[in-house]
């Protein structure tokens, strides 16, 4: 920012010169007429003058802007770590024992006896005459007819078909599998490794100075001259007698000691701290990446090829031949025979039998129930209880402090300078004659 507020100022004033020069050139034009009109002198007013402009070339030197690097001493901040010590009050828990009394209520059981009143169902047993029914079973003959198969058998020629093998001798085509090798071209495709760069931000940790206050105990008491009761070597009146002897209460000397009267206040102290704070950083690493390439190679491939061949083979075969045999044929006749069998039945009789029926009656009676209550009563008891007391100690403390001091660094600053230039400039100035 501030390289090119310079040089926007170094190119201003460069264009400020050279306007200056062209206005000079404008102004001597403008005191003579472009024809030969009559005009004033700058000399003489009253005289009249024949103008008529006159151009040459002047060197002059102009002022040029150019951006120079000088190296200038800067004040920088640095920080150095500094140990230091603190006194820090810490609370220790010193156990302490102490016995106490307390009245609490137990609940002491109690056996007692009530009257109860409670119904029993009696049984009554009676004896009644039931009638029931019965199915007494009996059996009966009976006669019935049925056919049955009686077998006869006789000889019957038969003729029947025997299939007789044969061996035969058979030629046939087969395709039989061949292996062919050759070659063909096949495309593949490899991952060819490749380097990139890449940028990417990390979060980097820095110490930034802040103010912290905290809060300390300080003694802001005070010198007191405090009166104590004590023997004088000399009496402080009359009555009283040598050193050896106590002085009269009427007498008694007062001495004064001196006694700091401490007053503990706590106020706000203001201290630098360092805060630790993420910044984003670019940075730039490189990734191993792989790009797909297709390439060609050649392949042999096996081939399988059929190829008709004869072959020679047994077959084995059969050819019906007819034969006669004898053979038992067994004939089946069906004869009536008469036969007796038994059947079941039943007849229902009515039969009588004594049956004892049973009959409730309900009857009140009376027992004796014990029951437990829980009766309050009220004890005391001393127990021991242990009771953790705060003592304070105070303890030092190291703690780092960051503490900045100046440093003096050369650094390289771009400055606008003017360098003078020679310039050809064309000027136009009149050339004056007096009119006739």
């Amino acid at each position: 920012m501030v390289k090119s507020i310079l040089k926007f100022a170094c190119v201003a004033a460069a264009i400020m010169m050279m306007t200056t020069a062209v206005e000079a050139g404008k102004c001597r034009l403008q005191l003579c007429c472009v024809s030969s009109a009559p005009c004033v002198s700058g000399c003489d007013p009253c005289a009249t003058i024949t103008c008529q402009p006159a151009c040459k070339t002047v060197e002059r030197t102009v002022m040029v802007p150019e951006m120079v690097t000088e190296t200038r001493k800067v004040h920088c901040t640095a920080y150095r770590t500094e140990t230091r010590q603190r006194d820090v009050t810490i609370y220790d828990n010193v156990p302490e024992v102490q016995e106490v009394t307390q009245t609490y209520t137990a609940y002491v059981p109690e056996v007692r006896t009530r009257t109860e009143k409670y119904v029993v169902c009696k049984p009554i047993w009676k004896t009644s005459q039931k009638s029931y029914t019965v199915n007494v079973p009996y059996y009966e003959n009976r006669t019935g007819t049925r056919m049955v198969e009686q077998r006869f058998w006789k000889d019957v020629e038969q003729e029947y078909t025997v299939n007789v093998p044969y061996t035969k001798q058979c030629t046939a085509t087969r395709m039989v599998q061949k292996v062919v090798t050759q070659d063909v071209q096949q495309d593949y495709t490899v991952n060819v490794p490749y380097t990139e760069k890449r940028t990417c931000m990390r979060t980097v940790m820095k110490c930034v100075p802040i103010k912290r206050y905290r809060t300390v105990c300080e003694d802001q008491g005070h010198w007191e001259d405090r009166p104590i009761e004590t023997c004088c070597p000399a009496p402080a009146c009359g009555n009283c007698g040598t050193c050896g002897d106590c002085c009269q209460p009427a007498c008694t000397p007062v001495c004064t000691q001196r006694v700091w009267v401490p007053k503990m206040v706590q106020k706000k102290v203001e201290y630098n701290s360092y805060q630790q704070q993420c910044e984003q950083v670019p940075y730039t690493y490189e990734v191993q990446l792989c790009k797909l390439e297709k390439r060609t190679r050649t392949v042999q491939v096996c081939e399988t090829v059929c190829v008709p061949e004869k072959y020679t083979y047994m077959v084995q075969l059969c050819r019906p031949e007819t034969r006669t045999r004898t053979v038992k044929v067994c004939d089946v006749k069906c004869v009536p025979q008469q036969f007796t069998y038994k059947v079941k039945l039943c007849r229902q009789e009515t039969r009588t039998c004594d049956v004892k029926v049973c009959s409730f009656v309900k009857e009140e009676k009376t027992r004796q129930v014990n029951y437990t209550v829980c009766v309050p009563e009220q004890r005391t008891c001393t127990r021991k209880v242990t009771v953790c007391k705060r003592v304070p100690r105070v303890v030092q403390q190291s703690y780092t402090v960051c503490i900045p001091y100046t440093v003096e660094k050369e650094v390289p600053v771009q400055v606008c300078r003017c360098v003078p230039k020679k310039v050809l400039v064309q000027v136009c100035e009149p050339a004056c004659s007096t009119c006739n």
